[in-house]
């Protein structure tokens, strides 16, 4: 017997078979590194997003997305993803349905399907995160979207198609925008009155 930290007792065996597929027996783990090239990036609006690579037969996406000082999308909801993601760098002010907070590097922030949400990029540096999705909608948004980046920074010269097709492409992938976006004075007013959450 092995007595394990937590105080759990774990049977200690002379020999272990692994799956001939890989370690977790569905194929070979897939490791990107921060300069991958094999990781696509786009220029998606305003925006710099990786789309980082997952093992065969997954469906969780991960993308990391660099967000410029003022970035703010507007009101939206999704019908069939939980919006989530973990706050790497930066700060911002955000609201779903009727909460406000101030979040910052080190915040998981999870907002439910079908809850209106938005928020901004506050401060003087861009946020960075990190989403985790269970489906492609919003990758998949990313993808029509935005243009391959040449460059893994924000684009200097960000592209933004006329309001009717954004509208017409985002409700394609499931983002359903019902309100402005997030004003400067509606931020600080969260920023003044919210303390950062711990």
């Amino acid at each position: 017997m092995v007595r394990l930290a937590y105080d759990s007792n774990v049977r200690q065996t002379d020999h272990v078979e692994y799956p001939t597929k890989g370690w977790c027996g569905v194929g070979a783990a897939v490791v990107d590194s921060p300069q991958n090239e094999e990781a696509q990036a786009w220029w998606f609006l305003d925006t710099l997003v990786v789309e980082h690579r997952q093992a065969p037969g997954m469906r969780t996406v991960v993308l990391e997305m660099t967000l410029p000082v003022g970035h703010a999308p507007a009101l939206h909801i999704h019908e069939n993803l939980d919006d989530t993601w973990y706050v790497l760098e930066g700060q911002m002010a955000l609201r779903c349905g009727d909460d406000e907070m101030m979040v910052t590097a080190g915040h998981w922030v999870s907002m439910p399907r079908g809850v209106p949400h938005a928020f901004r990029v506050v401060g003087d540096q861009p946020a960075r995160i990190l989403t985790v999705h269970d489906n492609a909608t919003f990758r998949d948004f990313v993808r029509e979207l935005g243009v391959p980046a040449p460059v893994r920074v924000v684009p200097t010269e960000p592209v933004f198609p006329p309001m009717d097709e954004l509208r017409r492409i985002a409700a394609h992938h499931d983002l359903q925008p019902i309100g402005p976006p997030m004003t400067p004075a509606q931020a600080a007013t969260v920023v003044a009155g919210q303390p950062v959450r711990q």
